[in-house]
């Protein structure tokens, strides 16, 4: 089945979208007054993380993406959060992550 062109970027823009919401840039520092632990710090970029590749897996199975669309997506994802100004090291280590798993496999 043939996808619109339109059809990956407008994928590759809502996951880049609900990465900046899970991850921001700037990360909260402060708790109350008080800086955040570390320990809070990873908690809390677990449960993003979770949720982010979560809405991928459903993106992927909404769209019934096939092997070379998922490759786009991620293509599209990578340049998009480049662009957006996050590290190549953590933006190659998220989408290597959802490719071994979400997006690739069958479960979420």
């Amino acid at each position: 089945m043939k996808k619109k062109p339109g059809l990956v970027d407008e994928i590759s823009m809502k996951l880049c979208n609900e990465f900046q919401l899970a991850v921001p840039l700037q990360p909260p520092t402060l708790k109350r007054g008080k800086k955040l632990s570390e320990q809070d710090v990873k908690t809390s970029s677990e449960a993003a993380l979770t949720k982010f590749y979560q809405s991928a897996h459903e993106e992927r199975l909404r769209h019934r993406l096939g092997l070379i669309g998922r490759a786009r997506v991620a293509f599209g994802l990578q340049q998009r959060l480049l662009e957006a100004g996050y590290a190549a090291p953590l933006v190659k280590q998220v989408l290597l992550a959802m490719l071994a798993s979400v997006f690739v496999g069958n479960r979420p």
